[in-house]
């Protein structure tokens, strides 16, 4: 179970002002509370008093020290004074961001000098900004109004960047089975990345998967089909394939809680996959329900793309598991597509998801049960992570930003999707394969190219965008 992220809110304020605008501080406060509403209410957030004085900086920057705060959020209210705030930040080494709130987006046809000194808040962040230049203190900085629609995305893009950066220290990623034999590109040499990043790679062995599917009880199965038919138009597979990939998405389901895994990669190929009596199909089913429940799967034990889901997943709200098809491209279009797996949570409105029988893989109880449905439109972004052993920074995300068509291809059998990109999409299909990606990809909503660039610098990895 993951904590919340605790995020510290200190405004700053300076009564020099009071004088030229009566009765300045009370219209002032209220922009704690619009600051408030945009950081929402899923995070343990405390806010501060407003620092006034040299001495009240001193005394907020021990409780921040001492209270275990993942990263800090600073407001200025008026045009306040930098040795507030160089003071505050003395010794502060996590994420730190300046909250430039702006009185409106448009310029009145009108102005007073006492207007301007009124809202003079984020005047004053060009002086907090230089003292914390000086300082070689990192921060980002946000110049929104807290009355836009946009101050919510953005602030909630940034604590999600900061989210996962805690997350990441203690993340748990399943193996469960072996890499499919000769698929080097998707490898993710354990060692390295838990000694860099912290997260620790979970083995797990496919006869724990054998196994769980024989101690699955009638009940369990029962109870499964009865959420599926619910949840989903039933279209045609065999009788032995309904009753494999319901059990191997209960052990799947299980596994996950008893490993208490953040994302995994599965590997339905191979002798004890397909080749299997134990599982004998592809578990595209139970992928689908874990990376739904917010544990996303790759397949072929692809961790390097287990790790691209969970972090598309946790940044966007929704991840697809890609296989970039490069046969045909027009030209400002990508296909994408995979062997079945999907995540309900992008589903398209008022579509209903069909379960039908895997158009790719056959093993020896047949060929499992997949999910038919296309994505939601909407921007989108395509993200591919990868060690990077021969360059400066030892891993790279490199992302492309574009748009899910309406058009999609359900005679597949399987969740796909026309990914529209701004430039030529051969050209930025050449720059993709020269920067070598591994041949998975996850596919999210909403363009997601300065979280993941944040997250990357915050990390020391580097990212690559493709346009063409």
């Amino acid at each position: 179970m993951h904590l919340p992220l605790r995020v510290g809110l200190v405004p700053l304020y300076v009564e020099y002002y009071e004088t030229v605008v009566p009765g300045i501080q009370a219209t002032k406060l209220a922009l704690i509370e619009k600051a408030k509403r945009a950081i929402g209410g899923e995070y343990d957030l405390t806010v501060f008093d407003p620092v006034r004085g040299v001495e009240a900086a001193r005394l907020t920057r021990a409780s921040l020290l001492d209270g275990g705060f993942d990263c800090l959020i600073v407001l200025p209210l008026v045009a306040t004074f930098s040795q507030l705030s160089d003071e505050l930040v003395q010794g502060w080494r996590k994420p730190l961001l300046l909250l430039s709130a702006m009185a409106g987006t448009r310029l009145p046809h009108t102005m007073t000098m006492t207007r301007a000194v009124a809202e003079s808040q984020s005047f004053g962040s060009q002086a907090i900004a230089n003292g914390w230049m000086r300082q070689g203190i990192r921060f980002k900085a946000l110049h929104l109004s807290l009355n836009s629609v946009e101050v919510e995305g953005a602030l909630q893009q940034w604590l999600r960047v900061q989210e996962c950066l805690v997350r990441t220290r203690t993340l748990r990623i399943g193996l469960i089975g072996e890499v499919f034999g000769g698929m080097t590109d998707v490898l993710l040499p354990a060692k390295q990345f838990e000694e860099h990043a912290g997260a620790a790679v979970v083995p797990i062995p496919m006869r724990c998967v054998h196994a769980a599917m024989r101690e699955t009880t009638s009940e369990e199965l029962q109870n499964l089909e009865g959420e599926l038919r619910k949840q989903f138009a039933w279209g045609r597979f065999s009788a032995q394939e309904k009753n494999f990939s319901l059990r191997a998405a209960v052990a799947i389901r299980k596994l996950v809680g008893e490993k208490k895994l953040d994302c995994a990669a599965f590997n339905s190929h191979g002798p004890e996959g397909l080749q299997s009596r134990d599982l004998g199909l592809m578990a595209a089913l139970g992928i689908t329900l874990a990376t739904t429940s917010g544990c996303p799967m790759a397949e072929v034990g692809d961790l390097c793309t287990a790790f691209a889901m969970w972090l598309g997943r946790r940044l966007s709200g929704a991840s697809y598991y890609t296989e970039l098809d490069s046969a045909y491209m027009s030209e400002h279009e990508w296909f994408l597509l995979n062997s079945g797996e999907y995540d309900l949570s992008w589903l398209r409105p008022g579509v209903k998801a069909r379960l039908v029988r895997n158009t790719n893989f056959a093993g020896k109880n047949g060929r499992g049960v997949s999910i038919c449905a296309p994505l939601r439109q909407g921007s989108a972004t395509i993200l591919n992570f990868t060690p990077t052993p021969n360059a400066d920074s030892p891993y790279r995300i490199q992302y492309c930003e574009g748009k899910i068509l309406k058009k999609w291809h359900q005679e597949m059998g399987v969740g796909n999707a026309r990914f529209e990109i701004p430039g030529s999409a051969s050209r930025a299909y050449g720059q993709w394969l020269e920067a070598g990606p591994v041949h998975h990809s996850a596919t999210c909503p909403g363009h997601l190219g300065p979280a993941l660039s944040d997250f990357c610098e915050a990390m020391g990895w580097t990212t690559l965008e493709v346009r063409g």
